[in-house]
């Protein structure tokens, strides 16, 4: 409809020629030209126009493309968190299982540990007391190997050797190598070496005595500073040379 309409318009406003032919004061037929002025125009036109149009259908059909494979990658993203989100809380009510189990088994092992510690203890009580009973009964009494080796433990006592004036390590050595050669030490080890003083750690069944030191060493001489039985302090002190009077 609207076609015809346009065909009527351009029919009325098309320029009337004249037939030159029919002369003047003639009436002549007039004929209007419907014939289309550039008929090549409008279809570039239209092709130009088609075009424009496929490109932007192609434009969006791409970009649809684009938008569905965005909205495909994120619900696969959504899919693997979920996964994810369930296989975490299975791994943590499993840890959360294994550990309540293994909490029981070592509150278990604990109460047996405690009652087996209890036994003990009593053990170690009634053991305590027979030890103190043979302890305090005579060694002559039975005789036996344990009677003596309690005299020998009840008698042993530790007593600190300090020395002064020990010139060198080698001299040390000697001097701690003589200490356990006494008849009276059990046992015998050097706390320190520091400065030319000498200081022993020693147990002893009987005192130590500064005469004992005397023999030790002849090129000096032992000078007693303090004698206790728990404490035995020492001195060396070079001899001097002896010099001889020549008469007339």
């Amino acid at each position: 409809m609207r076609r015809h309409l346009l065909d009527s318009v351009q029919f009325a406003h098309s320029p009337v020629r004249r037939d030159p032919a029919v002369a003047p004061g003639e009436i002549a037929v007039t004929v209007p030209e419907t014939t289309p002025r550039h008929p090549d125009a409008d279809r570039e036109i239209l092709e130009q126009q088609v075009r424009t149009l496929q490109e932007r259908l192609a434009f969006y059909e791409g970009f649809d493309r684009l938008i569905q494979d965005n909205v495909a990658h994120a619900r696969e993203l959504f899919r693997l968190a979920a996964q994810e989100r369930e296989a975490a809380s299975a791994a943590i009510d499993q840890a959360r299982r294994d550990a309540g189990r293994r909490e029981t088994r070592l509150h278990g092992e604990l109460v047996h540990i405690a009652s087996d510690l209890e036994q003990l203890a009593h053990l170690v009580e009634a053991l305590s007391a027979r030890v103190a009973r043979a302890l305090g009964e005579p060694a002559s009494n039975d005789g036996g190997t344990f009677g003596a080796l309690a005299a020998e433990v009840r008698t042993e006592q530790p007593v600190s050797v300090v020395v002064h004036g020990v010139p060198s390590a080698r001299e040390a050595l000697s001097l701690q190598r003589f200490v356990a050669s006494l008849p009276q030490v059990a046992d015998v080890s050097a706390r320190e070496f520091v400065g030319g003083v000498l200081r022993l750690d020693a147990r002893v069944r009987d005192q130590l005595a500064v005469a004992q030191f005397l023999t030790w060493n002849d090129a000096r001489r032992v000078e007693a500073l303090t004698e206790r039985p728990d404490v035995l302090e020492l001195e060396l002190v070079p001899r001097e040379p002896s010099t001889g009077v020549i008469g007339s």
